[in-house]
């Protein structure tokens, strides 16, 4: 069976987060990866969503553009300096930056619009810096 360009899409973006390097003492929290963080914890949370696609061809033979969004959040404890957490999120946005192309086997998905920073959210142990990317995936033109 192939590997459908859903599960390419959401490897290229899993990989593209991997690759970066994260300051130390903190961590990457992937989909489906169990991760238990105390008050203390300094971590990354990752997310893949899928929106709705955008049909293009009337024949209906060509794939959809396929779209959607990955959202990190920042999670900084309380009582650490939070500037340092909003360092780290200017880095992953400069990571996932306008311009920046993921390959996968034949899939290529592309962020076309720089990432966005958040609101601020403070929770009981931790604020949270969410940090959006959009990405879309166009279709293979056939030959």
């Amino acid at each position: 069976m192939a590997d459908t360009v859903e599960m390419k899409i959401y490897q290229a973006l899993l990989i593209r987060c991997q690759a970066f390097t994260l300051p130390a003492g903190v961590a990457l929290v992937l989909p489906g990866v169990s991760y238990s963080p105390t008050a203390q914890s300094k971590f990354v949370s990752v997310e893949v969503h899928f929106n709705r696609s955008i049909e293009t061809d009337l024949s209906l033979e060509m794939d959809p553009i396929r779209q959607g969004f990955m959202r990190t959040n920042v999670m900084w404890p309380k009582g650490s300096a939070i500037v340092d957490g909003y360092n780290l999120a200017g880095q992953l946005r400069a990571h996932f930056g306008r311009g920046t192309k993921l390959m996968q086997v034949d899939t290529q998905v592309r962020i076309d619009e720089d990432p966005e920073i958040g609101v601020l959210v403070t929770g009981d142990t931790h604020h949270t810096i969410p940090l959006t990317v959009r990405w879309n995936c166009q279709p293979q033109v056939p030959a």
